[in-house]
């Protein structure tokens, strides 16, 4: 038997949220971010997990990325997930930066019936009790990230966004992005290929002089005047 697997989204109608920082030591943010999750998400260290840490100290500012992931069981068939994405920069002489933090949750439930009857026993159980439990849950993931983002913004200042600015920032900056629009066309003051050239127009080349021509070339017997001697 396959497993059955409902998945709800805590942020509905949005998918994400972003919550930006810019400051001094933007790092500092990051560097007890397990104990910020657990007091937050009220989860042990084995439910917390740093899953990437990326650094590019090629150039100035230094860009990271940080990813982190959070599991915490509501019940015998529903367990809350929280990801949450770290991109920003970081100057080497000032030690000051900027970093978009992107926070997603959902609430999965997921059971796996032995046999078809006990699935349909399942299915019946949901429809008339469980939906109001996912309802509960649904606000509860909610309210943790609603509680995790007021912490934020209470403790360093951070604010709400509706695009990750330091990506939008990222693409301005950087040369290969604005090359490739330019090469496609994209960028302002660029031309396509396949556009053709236009050639100037002259008093000659003009619409005006082109119809008058074919208009007396086209006249059926017209004769050429004869000189008068």
């Amino acid at each position: 038997m396959g497993k059955l697997v409902i998945v709800d989204e805590c942020l509905v109608p949005r998918r994400y949220v972003w919550i930006y920082y810019k400051g001094e030591d933007p790092i500092g943010f990051l560097k007890n971010f397990r104990e910020t999750l657990r007091f937050q998400f009220d989860v042990s260290s084995t439910r917390c997990w740093e899953r990437k840490l990326l650094w590019d100290y090629t150039g100035d500012p230094i860009r990271f990325y940080n990813e982190w992931k959070t599991k915490k069981e509501l019940s015998r068939f529903s367990t809350m997930w929280t990801d949450l994405r770290a991109l920003g920069f970081v100057s080497k002489g000032k030690k000051d930066g900027d970093f978009s933090l992107e926070i997603y949750g959902e609430v999965k439930h997921e059971f796996e019936p032995s046999n078809w009857f006990t699935k349909y026993i399942w299915v019946l159980y949901n429809y008339l009790f469980y939906n109001k439990i996912r309802e509960m849950q649904i606000k509860l993931c909610r309210d943790y990230l609603e509680k995790f983002m007021n912490w934020c913004k209470e403790n360093y200042g951070m604010k709400t966004v509706t695009t990750p600015e330091a990506v939008i920032e990222e693409l301005k900056e950087d040369e290969l992005m604005e090359g490739l629009m330019r090469r496609t066309g994209m960028a302002p003051g660029t031309k396509r290929e396949s556009e053709p050239e236009k050639e100037p127009e002259t008093a000659e080349s003009s619409p005006e002089v082109k119809q008058k021509a074919g208009e007396e070339s086209a006249e059926p017997g017209a004769e050429e005047p004869k000189e008068e001697k």
